[in-house]
């Protein structure tokens, strides 16, 4: 799965590309506007022949949302007073997948919401741990600003 000659030390790919792992952003809608909560899960899929281990997740939040307060999970557990920066999902075992969810509330209009989730985990490559990233597809959401205030 891993070409270790040429892997960076933290290297990150495209969920795209065939390292065996899948990381995807959905939300649950495509259009939104000013003032709704937009609910985002995260899914990370270790499809590879390796143990990921240490898997922590980043996911800036774009200046346009507002992270609704004890919404993030992870597989159904809630983290209290989590942020988006560094969420530990510990080792996630061949086959197996992590799901994350969060809530967050548009504060203001901006045409797109655009979010991408880094997933940065240690594979053994070649006898050696390597740090190894992956990035997730670009979730989308149209902001209607003409319909603020409207439901």
């Amino acid at each position: 799965m891993y070409n270790c000659q040429n892997l960076a030390y933290t290297q990150c790919v495209p969920s795209t590309e065939d390292c065996g792992v899948s990381v995807v952003v959905t939300s649950n809608v495509a259009i939104t506007r000013v003032c709704n909560e937009i609910t985002y899960t995260v899914t990370i899929t270790n499809n590879s022949d390796q143990v990921m281990r240490n898997v922590v997740m980043t996911l800036p939040l774009n200046k346009a949302l507002a992270l609704m307060p004890n919404t993030v999970t992870v597989n159904g557990t809630t983290l209290e007073n989590a942020d988006l920066t560094n969420i530990l999902i510990g080792d996630l075992p061949v086959g197996e997948t992590a799901t994350i969810t969060y809530q967050t509330m548009v504060m203001e209009c901006q045409r797109y919401i655009k979010t991408t989730a880094k997933v940065r985990f240690l594979v053994c490559c070649c006898f050696a741990k390597r740090n190894l990233c992956v990035l997730s597809n670009v979730n989308c959401v149209q902001v209607c600003c003409c319909c603020q205030g409207t439901n």
